[in-house]
């Protein structure tokens, strides 16, 4: 925000200073600003989310329901179920970037004026425009009539009637901000909540070796997208240049968060019943994860 009141600023006091458009079109050569145009100036933020408890999350994986806590209590002692081998802590990236768009422009336009009915005269820049009738109200007369009529509408009363102001020059902004996160395996979405809920902890990661997890093996799952391309979607989602202009005055495109989020899923094997039983976790709700997490949790191990 306060990199574009900045440019606002800058743009307000040179205008008054100079008095013309034109003159501070001259002075301002419509540079790209902003961090959002290099990614090299821009280093990500590195957040772990947080996970359960592991002796939590061992016994949600060994007895996940009613149904296995009852079978157990039927088998013999040798049969229970129980781990098979160290968990291991899957990680997957999910980046998360938010940032603004502005763009401050000239535009060349055409304005109709309307004026009050009692006017029959109109003078700009030494020049006396002709009022025109609105076009709605001159349906019923005849096309041979009308520019004639036109021309001499000033004399008319009880008329709406307006002057064409031609090759005005505007000085406009357009300016959008948005925020985005982008999944491991691609996809695409706007608000973070929707991947990492509220009630979730997180915790700065200085170095990888952060992740790791006592008594488990942790891994990072592989990632469809790096730093460059995730900004690179983000720009293309996000600056929108303006399809009429007469000159850019300022281009700016700033990145506010740039964060790597970790999220951890846990595969634990299960001997469950005399079977090895392949059982992933979401290590920051203890639930058991959904069948598209699972398939890629596996994927990533090999299993």
């Amino acid at each position: 925000m306060a990199g574009r009141e900045d440019i606002r600023g800058q743009i307000a006091s040179r205008l008054e200073k100079l008095g013309t458009l034109d003159k501070l079109a001259e002075e301002m050569p419509g540079l790209r600003e902003g961090n959002g145009w290099d990614p090299s100036k821009i280093v990500e933020t590195r957040m772990r989310v947080v996970a359960q408890p592991l002796d939590r999350l061992v016994r949600r994986a060994i007895r996940p329901g009613i149904l296995q806590r009852v079978a157990d209590s039927f088998r013999p002692a040798s049969a229970i179920s129980r781990l098979a081998g160290a968990p291991t802590v899957v990680y997957f990236p999910l980046w998360y970037v938010k940032g603004h768009h502005e763009c401050v422009y000239l535009r060349e336009t055409n304005y109709q004026i309307r004026v009050d009915k009692d006017v029959v005269a109109v003078e700009v820049d030494g020049e006396t425009r002709d009022l025109m009738i609105e076009e709605q109200e001159t349906n019923l007369i005849p096309e041979t009539f009308k520019r004639t009529l036109k021309r001499f509408s000033r004399f008319l009363t009880g008329e709406r009637r307006y002057f064409n102001l031609s090759h005005v020059t505007e000085l406009a902004v357009e300016q959008k901000e948005a925020e985005m996160y982008v999944t491991s395996d691609g996809r695409e979405r706007d608000a973070l909540d929707e991947a990492l809920p509220r009630a979730w902890k997180t915790q700065r990661v200085f170095d990888i070796t952060h992740l790791n997890v006592e008594g488990t093996i942790a891994r990072i799952a592989t990632s469809k997208d790096t730093k460059e391309t995730v900004l690179q979607r983000f720009q293309e989602r996000l600056v929108r240049m303006p399809e009429t202009s007469k000159q850019i005055l300022s281009n700016s495109f700033h990145i506010e968060e740039l964060v790597q989020y970790y999220v951890p899923y846990v595969h634990f094997p299960v001997m469950r019943g005399g079977r090895l039983d392949h059982m992933i976790i979401d290590g920051a709700s203890a639930e058991i994860a959904d069948m598209m997490i699972v398939a890629s949790v596996m994927r990533q191990l090999g299993l």
